[in-house]
């Protein structure tokens, strides 16, 4: 009953976070195209302020085989991914918007938000070097799940112009400057990115709820369902199971793996489907209900197996 508690007290507010952005659009108080200029600064600005002052101030140091195992478990993820999208569409496009939306997961804003609540403020350096591995892999294997799958070529230029202008790892490189070279930043500078940090959960969240749509799930209903289950249930317990078993994961570097899979399809999943030719209705379809349901599939996993993951 404890364990119970605690996981409804980490996953309610989130719960409620999202349920008042989704009710101040459904009231008309705030518009689609200003939650989707909120949801750029979380990204530009949220979630790289939130990234920097974890490996700033947490000095925990990861080991390589932690980011092995993250590493190898999103590329696995990926190849299944891919696998699994020729077996459920001939459609090229549908084909990417699958690969991608069921392995590719929102650890940025739903997955730190759930590592602050379940190890504490001072305890998120892993799954910040997490962020930082999947940030890049996800912008690399994004890219492929479009170009595979309808036999282009993959331009390794614009590949790497987007992983070098890339938020996340902007701020990572430069915690990580800052950290290794000892360097003492002052206040002025460092109160500014503890609060946007702190503004990126709630603001987060509020945007998640203002852009979840439902409205023609009805078409897409039985893609969508099987692309869930693959994204909330297989990889989440494949993947941790393995690095409990075999990798030998514990504490706060598994509970960041498992963040890392068990968070929803990412929201960047939408606009990438746009510009490379992918299902953008499928993909917010994808997106709502992987968002939905893994409140309830994370409060589930925290439940049973929190007493393993804390």
């Amino acid at each position: 009953m404890e364990q119970f508690w605690t996981s409804f007290n980490i996953v309610m507010p989130l719960v409620i976070m999202m349920a008042t952005g989704m009710l101040i659009r459904r009231v008309g108080l705030v518009s689609e195209d200003a939650f989707r200029v909120m949801n750029r600064i979380v990204f530009y600005i949220g979630i790289p302020a939130l990234v920097f002052h974890a490996v700033v101030t947490d000095r925990t140091t990861a080991r390589w085989q932690f980011a092995l195992w993250v590493g190898l478990s999103i590329l696995a993820a990926f190849a299944v991914s891919m696998l699994l999208a020729r077996v459920l569409s001939k459609d090229p496009g549908k084909r990417g918007t699958i690969a991608q939306a069921a392995y590719r997961s929102n650890d940025g804003i739903f997955g730190l938000a759930v590592a602050s609540a379940l190890l504490g403020e001072g305890n998120t350096g892993a799954m910040a070097f997490a962020l930082v591995i999947s940030a890049s892999l996800f912008g690399v294997t994004g890219v492929l799940c479009y170009e595979l799958n309808r036999g282009g070529k993959v331009k390794i230029g614009k590949v790497l112009l987007n992983l070098i202008k890339n938020p996340i790892l902007i701020a990572a490189a430069l915690a990580f400057l800052v950290r290794f070279t000892g360097i003492e930043l002052p206040y002025v500078i460092l109160k500014p990115i503890e609060y946007f940090k702190h503004m990126c959960t709630p603001l987060g969240f509020l945007v998640l709820g203002g852009l979840l749509s439902f409205r023609s799930l009805k078409e897409n209903w039985k893609l969508v369902t099987v692309v869930s289950a693959v994204k909330l249930v297989l990889f989440p317990v494949a993947v941790c199971a393995l690095a409990y078993f075999l990798g030998g994961l514990r504490g706060a570097e598994l509970a960041s793996i498992f963040i890392v899979f068990s968070a929803p399809t990412a929201m960047s999943c939408m606009p990438m489907a746009s510009e490379l030719g992918g299902d953008v209705k499928l993909s917010g379809e994808l997106i709502a209900v992987t968002t939905v349901l893994s409140l309830l599939t994370v409060f589930l996993y925290l439940t049973f197996f929190g007493g393993i993951l804390a």
